[in-house]
């Protein structure tokens, strides 16, 4: 399956002044596989370490911090002679080595031009922690679920791809290839972008089988819970883990610590928290105060909302009907559908759009998100089906010159508000410049 990380990973290795590559993401995301396939079909060689499988490589890092020596012992044990200028070194599970992982260091001065990159699912717990190497030393990257668009490639609709990219004007989308990105859509609400689902939905496209392999990934994630977090945090996390749901079934999103249970507060779960978000297990997003650039001076961390990295594990653990996801345009009575659409949004523009995503309220009216474009403060409302009202988003434009509208509905803009299709939110930074 196509990865559109590849591009970037290639970007990286033609930098004239490339440094260690550190790739994080979720686990079973697809970052072994991504590294893997780049390594083969950009490289001569590919040098392959998994320090969770193959802990005693660890072993050769405390020995030396001289990049030349730990290479040379690595080339005797895997039987493997490296010819650095056309090697990819790929250490996966890094964070498992504190010496691996502070190696990368000299490796970035010494004046050799080498290839490296490490991956890990706790990395940003490791970095959060305050790692053993310098950052700057290191170059970061985040692999997430699959977006839709590459949901779109593994289904072999290459062309509604280029379609989508080759969009260059703000006018109406013929209405069947409309109608089938919205159908494509919903399936996607139902998959997610977790590579293992996605594969198995294109080769058998069976929700009870999908559901399997979902539900396989969410306890993957509970074993996690139980291995890596301190122990004293254990039941906390898994307090936060399994409050989502009923935390976005809130009509305002908002996370409330009560939530988890009555007598909850934030002091005694804000680290569970903390360490989920830290794990990419969650996403958060923040209120703002007032919708004035910068955006950033009025944020407010005692407010926020937390949604899941991939909507498919949401669907799952919500344990909603696939049936009801695939035909919810037709009902817009359906309940959880605001979240579901909400999740995919996040999700997509998080993966897509480089920008800060916020979201503001008061008392009487509330934006699911809102960002800043540029000197621009945008608005972003998100719409399940063709019910499109919105009295906050009338409210904010009173002192707002654009609003962003994700619908089903068909690419409009009327001067004040841009309705962009659900489809097409992955190309919202675009498709804003036509504007």
């Amino acid at each position: 399956m196509k990865r559109l990380i590849e591009e970037k990973l290639l970007e990286w290795k033609n930098k004239d002044s490339r440094k260690p590559l550190l790739l994080n993401g979720i686990r079973q995301v697809g970052k072994t596989w991504s590294i893997k396939h780049f390594g083969e079909r950009y490289f001569d060689n590919l040098i392959y370490i998994n320090f969770d499988v193959e802990p005693k490589y660890g072993e050769i890092f405390k020995r030396s911090k001289e990049p030349a020596k730990i290479l040379f012992e690595l080339s005797v044990l895997l039987e493997k002679k490296t010819d650095i200028s056309n090697t990819l070194i790929f250490f996966d599970e890094i964070q498992e080595s504190n010496d691996a992982l502070n190696s990368l260091k000299y490796f970035n001065e010494d004046s050799k031009d080498y290839f490296i990159i490490g991956a890990g699912s706790y990395l940003g717990i490791t970095l959060s922690k305050g790692a053993s190497f310098p950052v700057g030393n290191v170059e970061l990257l985040e692999l997430k679920p699959m977006t839709f668009k590459e949901f779109l490639l593994a289904y072999n609709q290459d062309m509604l791809v280029d379609y989508i990219s080759s969009i260059n004007s703000i006018e109406p989308i013929a209405e069947p290839i409309l109608d089938k990105l919205n159908n494509l859509v919903r399936e996607y609400f139902v998959v997610g972008g977790m590579p293992e689902v996605v594969k198995t939905w294109t080769e058998l496209k069976d929700v009870n089988i999908i559901s399997n392999v979902q539900n396989n990934i969410i306890n993957a994630y509970f074993r996690d819970f139980s291995k890596y977090p301190p122990s004293i945090m254990i039941p906390k996390i898994i307090g936060v883990w399994n409050s989502i749901v009923s935390q976005l079934s809130r009509e305002n999103r908002k996370f409330m610590y009560s939530g988890i249970k009555k007598s909850a507060r934030a002091r005694e779960y804000e680290s569970a928290l903390q360490w989920l978000i830290n794990g990419n297990y969650l996403i958060k997003t923040t209120m703002v105060n007032k919708y004035l650039i910068p955006l950033k001076s009025y944020e407010n961390n005692n407010h926020f909302k937390i949604y899941m990295p991939d909507i498919g594990l949401l669907r799952k653990m919500a344990e909603y009907p696939p049936s009801s996801l695939l035909n919810f345009a037709k009902n817009d009575n359906i309940p959880f559908k605001g979240a579901i659409a909400e999740n995919y949004v996040l999700q997509e523009l998080t993966a897509t759009y480089i920008g800060n995503i916020f979201y503001w309220a008061n008392d009487n009216y509330e934006i699911d998100f809102i960002t800043q474009f540029d000197n621009t403060v945008i608005p972003i409302e998100v719409k399940a089906g063709q019910n499109v009202k919105s009295k906050s988003m009338t409210k904010v434009l009173e002192k707002l010159d654009l609003g962003i509208r994700f619908s089903t509905k068909n690419l409009a803009y009327d001067g004040k508000i841009f309705n962009i299709p659900l489809a097409l939110t992955s190309e919202l930074s675009r498709l804003i410049k036509y504007i």
